[in-house]
């Protein structure tokens, strides 16, 4: 694990310095590059319900990631991020680009359209929805809901802008679709758009929308080059406070299935929908303002509910019915390290899900530089 993270470092270093020396001979001054680095390790105790791997129990590092952020030019920055994760199996550890984006600052100081700030990305960078969402909700706990019922992935390759204006956030994307473990897979390219506003202080209000097309599975001449549906949309809400956060989100997937290569053809579209629900409270510092804030309770419910021939796409939980609900207890020893003890529940409903009607006991860590 040390030498994927010691070999990642040194492609970074080797991508990243040409462009040092470069600016350094033009400019005559040093070019700032910082580093940083976050692991998610953890211990899970525990198992599929009713069978002798209950029982069992292990430590994981779960996802580490070293990034490298580089300033090139007055408005143009970089991001690369190597994420070194297990894969399914755990044989080992493998090591990917989770980020790899040049950034142009297109406003700044408030002087775009109606005192805008606003920036445009191109390469493996966050999709819509995800990596938003986990300003909220810790994702070294468990990932957020609509990633674990797999409705799309957390980055992708392509383009996207975000605009800052009087308080709201406007985001648009244009991406290849598959997610960034894999390469473009078809001709077709996937839209989504976010906007972020705040009706009151600490409140905060996200719908979004994801249009998106997959090949046809199909291979006669007459429908093999087309597209079928794979959108998904939403809303995200949350309410921060001094010593409490409450939030959530409601999203929709909706893929259109088709028929298989004997005639008659036909197309249908089939929905899932998941419900989720979060809250970090800080209880001493809720019954005294100058009570501890470092202790914390989590509490967490998931609903998913899809139709019956609704096509599954992965994900950490893909099942058409079940429930997930995570509660435990937070520390936050400053801004860079926290770890939690908590219990996890998984129930799916309704057909069998060999291997995913899960209960654990886990100890997990976010550790930070």
């Amino acid at each position: 694990m040390m030498r994927n993270f010691v070999r990642a470092a040194v492609v970074m270093a080797a991508v990243v310095a040409p462009a040092i020396t470069s600016a350094q001979a033009r400019q005559g001054t040093p070019l700032p590059v910082e580093f940083s680095g976050l692991l998610y390790p953890q211990y899970v105790y525990g198992g599929q319900k009713g069978n002798a791997t209950r029982s069992q129990n292990r430590f994981e590092l779960d996802r580490a990631y070293l990034t490298a952020d580089a300033r090139l030019a007055e408005r143009f920055t970089m991001r690369l991020t190597a994420e070194a994760t297990q894969p399914v199996g755990g044989a080992g550890w493998v090591l990917r680009a989770r980020h790899g984006y040049g950034e142009y600052a297109f406003w700044t100081n408030n002087r775009g359209w109606m005192g805008a700030n606003a920036q445009a990305r191109l390469g493996i960078q966050p999709t819509v929805l995800i990596e938003h969402e986990e300003q909220y909700w810790p994702r070294w706990v468990a990932k957020v809901a609509t990633e674990r019922a797999g409705f799309f992935s957390a980055a992708d390759v392509g383009i996207s802008t975000t605009a800052k204006v009087n308080g709201v956030e406007i985001f648009a994307a244009i991406m290849n679709g598959p997610g960034y473990m894999q390469s473009e897979n078809d001709r077709f390219k996937d839209y989504s758009a976010r906007v972020t506003f705040s009706p009151v202080e600490g409140m905060s209000v996200s719908p979004w929308y994801y249009k998106g097309l997959r090949k046809s599975a199909r291979t006669d001449a007459a429908h093999a080059n087309e597209g079928r549906k794979r959108d998904r949309m939403g809303v995200l809400a949350s309410y921060r406070g001094r010593a409490w956060m409450v939030g959530g989100d409601y999203a929709v997937a909706t893929n259109e299935n088709e028929t298989p290569t004997a005639q008659p053809f036909a197309t249908e579209d089939q929905s899932s929908k998941v419900i989720s629900a979060y809250a970090r409270l800080k209880p001493f510092a809720m019954m005294d303002r100058k009570g501890n804030a470092a202790w914390g309770v989590l509490l967490r419910m998931d609903q998913i509910d899809s139709d019956d021939r609704f096509a599954l796409t992965g994900g950490d939980f893909p099942v058409l019915k079940g429930k997930f609900v995570v509660a435990g207890v937070t520390y936050d020893m400053n801004n860079r390290v926290s770890w939690s003890l908590d219990w996890q529940q998984q129930s799916p409903q309704g057909a069998p899900a060999a291997g995913l009607d899960l209960r654990t006991y886990n100890v997990h860590a976010s550790i930070g530089f």
